[in-house]
């Protein structure tokens, strides 16, 4: 039973205030002053000093932060920068907020955001409202801490100066204040609506936060909010959106990326009743209509002629593989560093000996569920609008919204609603499908809601790029590792993706190098160098982005060094992590549970380890396989799985994370591959496309440890290592090592009949 949180405070009255500096720092938020109406509005120290009085009791709402409100019904809001797609922070990191602010959960209503607010924003992201990278809980948990914190003293302060106590005879348990020595309790609702409040935020101490050990919420597993919603039925996606005088659309847009529609024949497309109006914007062609169905059925009657100049008609997905393998492997072409430490070119030309090795990867698409869609409603005058959709980031809709119009984002008001899954598809400065109502809208005047087909997404997708890596490494006499160097031979994505970010981080692109940097291994002499490509395709940051690659190359290398070197390789690695306690701890946990180098590995089937690291999350995993040579088909039997993220808020959910990463990097190894033909991309849906089925699906044994460390982030925790691993039980059970990605039963045929 959870008891009573004292207040150590010994203050009967606010102290020093914060700067408004300072409390940007810490929070995200501002210093505040009390005006006469109650509410809460920034100022400056200097400016809260000149107030003498204290504000007199209010029936307005208490806004003590730009986090929180307190309503005098007990309601509290909880304002959310990001956005749900499944990850489940849109009640996690509130939580945060709510568990050192002591309220009752089921009085918490948690409010995402809708406008482009950098104070709210994410520092990642050029503190843009972006869900992505499994930063929320790891960025914004601090500043949970904060203003929850800073709000439950400002009330503490408020009940002491009022009661005439000490601070510290108070105590606080779910939203209500009590004096135990008088018998005295008042709610935080009573508190804002009667008694006057301090004209200050205090400076907060340490002792002023609800410690570990008296947690409600924290690494209890609170019931997820969307989950409830889901099944419930009461999730709003942005495909159920209903405006009074909407149209559907439905376009055509080019086979071949930037080619235009020269004409349109429309009569027959005209002829399906429901079918309104077909528009060519040059970059697509728009079936608009009544309903869904006759949108789609006049689009399959449309004859449109297309441009045959653009240049990526050249494009084909095996001559860009062997453009990108020569670039990598040609130590003449240079490019930017991405990461470095020590003196790389030193340590390999005065190595004893030096092991490499190319690998390669082709492009996968991201396969969210739900179809993409959007639906915008412009003004006559084309001005401002307002759009309903499922995002990823609020701030880049917006923006991006603001472009295509000719406007500035103040004029665009935004619906985020929840998604059917995003994995950084939804996270673009321009999302096409925003876009294509947008200028569908503009043109007819009425609200228009657009969605696109599967085959629409895929066959314009935006995918993770194709890329091809060279990995060299120099050993001593003595076989120690002296120094590594991995070459990235691929396209940036950020000046695609968002030009507004690329602008701030050229000539680095972490979309397409993260995970290079050697941060988990004791290598003294590392250098992560991209050798940037001409794109083949469409691209966009993919779930785990870099690392989905990166840590195949890496992670495969290493198990050839080991093998170079005549040692196994889980302690291999378990050497290469002698300065990393975090990462030692987890492979010796992974050690354990897989009984690694000791068990009884069934007669045709053999096991592969591999680690990855995202941010300050670590994981590693053993995979179990056998495959069938006439027909190269991997069939993986067990999955061991470790992560570590810090101190963890919801555990089962960091576990659910988990093992949905190692089901989706399962995935995209052994079945998903994007080819390019002519500029043509050659699937379709998930016929032409296919992912894991859920009879498909392992045995899973996932475990997350529970640590005192920072929290990190689970979204793309463990996804990278899957690739490697079975990359690796490979070698043992063929003899062969297949340094490409995915490894689908035509490619591991051709490479074990080779």
């Amino acid at each position: 039973m959870t008891t009573a949180r004292k207040s150590n405070s010994s203050k009967q009255t606010t102290a020093s205030a914060l700067t408004r500096r300072d409390f940007l720092n810490r929070s995200a938020g501002v210093t505040f002053m009390l005006g006469a109406g109650g509410m809460i509005s920034a100022c400056s120290s200097e400016e809260a000093a000149t107030v003498s009085e204290p504000s007199v009791a209010s029936s307005d709402p208490f806004v003590p932060n730009i986090w929180v409100t307190i309503f005098p019904d007990e309601t509290i809001e909880i304002k959310y920068s990001g956005t749900e797609m499944g990850q489940g922070s849109s009640t996690h990191v509130p939580m945060i907020l709510a568990e050192y602010l002591d309220v009752d959960w089921q009085r918490v209503k948690v409010y995402i955001l809708t406008t482009h607010s950098q104070s709210h924003g994410n520092p990642f992201f050029q503190n843009n409202l972006y869900t992505a990278g499994s930063t929320m809980v790891m960025v914004f948990s601090d500043k949970m801490k904060v203003a929850g914190a800073q709000a439950r003293k400002f009330l503490l302060d408020a009940v002491a100066e009022n009661w005439g106590v000490p601070a510290s005879e108070l105590s606080t348990d779910l939203g209500v204040v009590s004096h135990v020595a008088s018998a005295r309790t008042i709610t935080y609702g009573e508190i804002v609506s009667t008694l006057s409040l301090p004209a200050e935020v205090a400076e907060l101490e340490e002792s002023d936060y609800i410690p570990a050990s008296e947690f409600r919420y924290i690494g209890k597993d609170l019931l997820r909010d969307d989950v409830t919603a889901k099944s419930t039925g009461k999730a709003q996606y942005s495909m159920d959106v209903q405006v009074e005088g909407m149209s559907y659309a439905a376009v055509v847009r080019a086979p071949v990326e930037n080619e235009t529609a020269l004409s349109v024949d429309d009569a027959e497309a005209l002829t399906i009743e429901g079918v309104t109006e077909i528009i060519n914007l040059g970059h697509m062609v728009a079936v608009v209509g009544n309903s869904v169905e006759a949108t789609k059925w006049g689009k399959a009657k449309l004859k449109i002629d297309w441009s045959e100049t653009s240049s990526f008609r050249e494009s084909e997905s095996q001559a860009t593989l062997e453009q990108y393998k020569a670039a990598a492997t040609d130590l003449s072409i240079t490019g930017p560093v991405w990461n470095e430490t020590g003196d790389v070119k030193q340590a390999l030309d005065s190595a004893d000996q030096i092991v490499e090795a190319l690998y390669t990867s082709e492009p996968v698409y991201h396969a969210q569920m739900e179809p993409l869609n959007a639906t915008a409603h412009v003004s006559d005058d084309g001005m401002s609008a307002e759009i309903w959709v499922g995002t990823q980031t609020q701030s880049l809709s917006v923006l991006g919204s603001a472009e295509t119009l000719g406007t500035t984002h103040d004029k665009i008001t935004l619906h985020p609603l929840t998604m059917g899954g995003g994995f950084g598809r939804r996270a673009t400065l321009h999302q096409q499908y925003t876009d294509d109502a947008l200028l569908i809208s503009r043109e007819l005047k009425r609200p228009i809601k657009v969605i696109w087909s599967r085959e629409d997404d895929m066959e314009s997708g935006l995918f993770r790029t194709a890329t091809a890596q060279y990995m060299r490494a120099g050993f001593d006499a003595d076989g120690n590792l002296t120094g590594m160097h991995h070459r990235v031979s691929a396209p940036n994505n950020l000046p695609t993706m968002n030009h507004l970010r690329w602008a701030d981080a050229a000539p680095k692109d972490v979309i397409t190098m993260l995970g290079s940097e050697s941060t988990t291994y004791d290598i003294p002499n590392h250098q992560a160098e991209h050798v940037v490509q001409e794109r083949g395709s469409r691209v966009c940051a993919w779930r785990g982005v870099g690392t989905s690659y990166t840590k195949f190359a890496v992670e495969c290398f290493v198990d050839e060094l080991a093998e170079h070197l005549g040692q196994d390789p889980m302690e291999y690695r378990l050497q290469l992590c002698h300065d990393n306690p975090r990462m030692s701890n987890v492979l010796n946990e992974l050690k354990a549970m897989s009984n690694w180098g000791e068990a009884d590995v069934p007669e045709g089937r053999a096991r592969g380890v591999a680690i990855s690291g995202y941010s300050r999350s670590l994981s590693a995993g053993v995979v179990e396989i056998s495959v069938e040579p006439s027909t190269g088909k991997i069939t993986v039997h067990k999955v061991w799985a470790v992560g570590e993220a810090g101190q963890i808020v919801a555990p089962k959910n960091a576990t659910a994370q988990l093992e949905g990463n190692v089901i989706f990097g399962l995935s995209s190894v052994l079945k998903e591959r994007i080819t390019i033909e002519g500029g043509v991309v050659q699937q379709a849906n998930f016929n032409t496309y296919p992912i894991l089925r859920m009879s498909e699906v392992p045995e899973l044994d996932c475990k997350i440890l529970l640590t005192e460390h920072p929290s990190s982030g689970c979204g793309e925790l463990g996804l990278a290592m899957i690739g490697p691993a079975i990359a690796n039980a490979l070698v043992g059970l063929t003899g062969k090592r297949i340094r490409h990605l995915p490894l689908t039963p035509e490619i591991v045929r051709a490479e074990l009949s080779a």
